[in-house]
């Protein structure tokens, strides 16, 4: 053929304005969404206004690549299409954030605490136990504590500032038992006349403490004899390792 050989350039279509690909305000707010976020915190992180962030997420969501916790209110929680991260309600949300990492609290604290009904408060927690937010154990005297798990603080939705509910008091706080209790442990089981001598409490006042401490499930005799040993319960353990932590703290 007659032809001349001539090079050329190819140039990529332009986006039209609703083509489904992000743009570049959009691809930046992507890429910030490691995890879900809260509006506030995204307009803070990309230095932009709150109306680009609003116009940048509703833009993506119609697009399929974000979703929104409260469809009612989307500019609370936002995060990627592609992210398994489960969400939580805002009453999810108080609880869990009321809940401490550091110690195990009651649920009457944590109502207290996230300012919530008590059935309300302990429906939402068998949801945060199933999801494996919060671990419940048997507390003092039966009664249920909860305390939470590592999942649990680093969940997205747990908020840093808010009030943690407070410590449950214990069954004994006195320094005096907190000795004989350790002393016992120590040992690993004692009787009344040893801990008279180790601890230099009268023989009265002994065994007084003991049957006190007897009555709250703390020691109990290791045989039938008048004068068996004494070693703690499994609820004399816990309750000396919380006034233990609670003093170096």
């Amino acid at each position: 053929m007659g032809g001349k050989t001539c090079r050329f350039n190819i140039i990529p279509d332009r986006l039209r304005r609703n083509s489904g690909i992000p743009g570049p305000g959009g691809r930046r707010l992507l890429k910030l969404l490691d995890r879900p976020m809260r509006g506030n915190e995204i307009v803070e992180r990309l230095g932009v206004t709150h109306q680009r962030v609003r116009q940048l997420v509703i833009k993506l969501h119609a697009q399929g690549r974000v979703t929104f916790a409260d469809p009612e209110n989307p500019f609370w929680i936002i995060r990627r299409a592609d992210d398994r991260t489960l969400l939580l309600s805002r009453d999810q949300g108080h609880v869990l954030s009321a809940i401490p990492r550091e110690y195990v609290t009651t649920v009457i604290k944590i109502r207290l605490a996230a300012r919530m009904p008590e059935n309300k408060t302990q429906k939402i927690l068998k949801g945060l136990i199933a999801s494996r937010f919060v671990e419940e154990f048997e507390g003092f005297q039966g009664n249920r504590v909860y305390r939470l798990t590592e999942a649990g603080e680093n969940h997205p939705q747990r908020d840093q500032s808010t009030r943690h509910a407070a410590v449950p008091r214990l069954p004994v706080e006195s320094d005096r038992v907190r000795k004989v209790l350790s002393t016992i442990l120590d040992s690993g089981a004692l009787r009344i006349r040893d801990l008279t001598d180790a601890l230099r409490i009268p023989r009265k006042s002994m065994n007084a403490l003991m049957q006190y401490l007897k009555r709250k499930h703390l020691v109990k005799k290791t045989g039938p004899k008048f004068d068996a040993p004494y070693s703690l319960t499994d609820e004399g353990r816990a309750a000396l390792a919380e006034m233990t932590r609670r003093l170096a703290a």
